[in-house]
């Protein structure tokens, strides 16, 4: 199903990137790295998010640098980002190096959830001051995150390049907003918290109206899928495969606004490509082991 080759961990596509940045001038921004912040909010039910912010190393290419938006479950809720420090998409980065995303982690406040429209003020105020590449943003999210993906994919039609919701609750009637998203759902089949028929309605729906969203089934897993699954490098090589076309709409704030059916199996697409068709190795065979259950 899936064959990459055995080049080091990134190599090739951090070549590409860095061909595609020669030309790019200097661009206003934050330093490469990790970096606490909050943003005050205007006509939200909250004076403010607070975000951690991750900055790839290097000129960035000339769109921009691709950017995830990524979405924390119930337990990371408060009004501390030292909260979202262990996550495992920054433990991906660090390890690995070289990761070419910008990413974006808000907190949502304790007691609430995802609300599509400070998402939505966010990205625009990110995109403001960073070299983001609005073609190629990604979203994903776990638990309540997976819900929140859902949900804000829906809300804000035309931003997100490619979905991946893992282990969250979804509305079926978001399915005609979401059809034509690429979306790549996880779950466990022993998932106590949500349920796995949750994403398996959910991919059924979205099938039946004509979209081929990818389904990894953790057979015999329970709601803790998403540390290997943010640790296994070709989810990310599987957003870089997918972009929106040029010209596409965007998620700038308004002024003055506040912001075919079956069963469930693996999914089945071609192998992820780094930009310009080259292939690079999957991060860890152990990880991978996992992901092809």
């Amino acid at each position: 199903m899936y064959s990459f080759g055995m080049a080091s961990r990134w190599t090739a596509l951090l070549c590409l990137l860095g061909a595609a940045a020669c030309a790019a001038g200097a661009e206003p921004g934050l330093p490469p790295g990790r970096s606490a912040h909050r943003m005050a909010l205007h006509g939200q039910a909250d004076d403010h998010v607070n975000y951690l912010l991750y900055v790839p190393t290097g000129t960035p290419p000339v769109s921009g640098w691709p950017t995830i938006l990524f979405l924390h479950g119930s337990e990371q809720r408060g009004d501390n980002p030292a909260m979202l420090e262990d996550l495992a998409i920054l433990a991906f980065a660090n390890r690995v190096g070289g990761f070419p995303f910008i990413a974006i982690l808000p907190q949502c406040p304790k007691g609430e959830h995802w609300s599509p429209g400070v998402l939505r003020e966010l990205l625009a105020s990110v995109e403001a001051g960073l070299p983001v590449d609005r073609q190629r943003v990604y979203l994903t999210g776990f638990s309540m995150g997976g819900y929140g993906t859902w949900q804000t994919a829906a809300a804000m039609p035309g931003v997100f390049a490619a979905i991946a919701p893992l282990c969250g609750i979804a509305d079926l009637g978001d399915v005609p907003r979401l059809v034509g998203i690429p979306t790549w759902v996880f779950h466990g089949t022993e998932d106590r918290n949500v349920p796995f028929a949750e994403s398996e309605a959910m991919v059924r729906a979205l099938r039946k109206a004509g979209g081929k969203p990818n389904f990894t089934v953790y057979r015999g897993m329970e709601h803790d899928i998403w540390t290997m699954t943010y640790r296994d490098s070709r989810l990310y090589l599987w957003f870089l495969s997918h972009s929106r076309p040029a010209g596409a709409g965007g998620f700038s704030v308004p002024a003055g606004a506040s912001p075919a059916s079956g069963s469930p199996s693996t999914g089945t697409g071609s192998p992820a490509a780094a930009p310009g068709g080259s292939r690079i190795a999957a991060s860890s065979a152990s990880s991978d082991a996992l992901l092809d259950r």
